[in-house]
């Protein structure tokens, strides 16, 4: 069980890292789509980034909790979680990409932190 937690906490920390960068990087993307014949951005690399960082959080956030019992890791993973559900559900959708910018950069920092807090409780517990 602690080599799985290990390996989602080092994916956590991956998919959320992809995912700052994409936020970071997709303002200036856009600008240049129209120049390269491109429409716009395709939403189906919303659903992977979504899937790979909630895997994650289920993975060893959850069975870390269960073995150190803080549960500030497991909180700030929520909190990470649900910053992103609103970010692409809610605030993309209804007032475009520019302001998903910013809840996603937080969901991210947010689940860096969970997963940096729960690989260093699991590590020092078990």
């Amino acid at each position: 069980m602690k080599k799985l937690i290990r390996f989602a906490d080092y994916a956590g920390i991956a998919a959320s890292m992809l995912c700052l960068a994409h936020c970071l990087a997709m303002p200036l993307l856009l600008a240049v789509f129209p120049l390269l014949g491109m429409q716009g951005e395709r939403h189906d690399l919303h659903d992977v980034l979504l899937l790979g960082v909630t895997a994650p959080v289920l993975l060893a956030l959850v069975p870390g909790w269960l073995a150190h019992r803080d549960p500030a890791p497991l909180l700030l993973g929520l909190a990470g979680l649900g910053v992103l559900l609103v970010a692409v559900l809610y605030v993309g959708p209804a007032f475009g990409q520019g302001a998903e910018t910013a809840p996603a950069v937080l969901s991210s920092v947010l689940l860096i932190a969970a997963h940096r807090k729960n690989h260093r409780f699991c590590k020092a517990c078990c």
